[in-house]
């Protein structure tokens, strides 16, 4: 049995997978390794490299966590067999409260609410004026928002001006 653990592990260190199951340990155990309290206002969101890109509830808990994120970054990479942490961006993100599951029956970004600025949805909205079937045209708008959203999330495009990303390097 001990052989095939080693190939299976070598198998998934091969195809990246290890780390892909550290991500999902950090996803997974993230309120046993930086507490409750921090994990009531702050959640992974995703990664890009090295670093961990976590949304907190308001600039006042993204200051905070600023001061903390070296033992952050420690108590991470010590639950990991291997360090996958080197830096991590606090971002301002809206928590929904409402119908709210375990994280292990669904993705944190299920939970995050991102905030469209008016000028995004107004571009949408002057994009769409030229569909005439109001149906085509809502769900045009809907996926728009959808999409932007999403980018938002995944870090893809800037977080707008007034939902300012707090890092140790701004």
């Amino acid at each position: 049995m001990d052989n095939v653990k080693k190939i299976l592990w070598n198998v998934l260190k091969k195809g990246d997978m290890g780390r892909k199951l550290n991500e999902a340990l950090i996803f997974a155990m993230y309120e046993d390794i930086v507490g409750e309290k921090i994990s009531r206002v702050s959640k992974p969101v995703f990664f890009r490299g090295d670093t961990l890109f976590i949304g907190v509830k308001n600039s006042a808990w993204a200051h905070q966590l600023l001061f903390l994120k070296p033992e952050i970054i420690e108590k991470i990479n010590s639950f990991l067999t291997t360090p996958l942490v080197r830096d991590i961006r606090f971002q301002i993100v809206l928590f929904s409260e409402n119908n709210l599951k375990s994280d292990s029956e669904k993705n944190f970004t299920d939970d995050v609410k991102m905030d469209i600025p008016d000028k995004n949805k107004q571009m949408f909205y002057n994009i769409a004026a030229g569909i005439q079937d109001e149906k085509l045209r809502n769900k045009f708008i809907e996926l728009c928002i959808k999409d932007l959203e999403f980018k938002l999330k995944r870090g893809e495009i800037r977080v707008p001006a007034h939902r300012q990303e707090y890092s140790s390097q701004n």
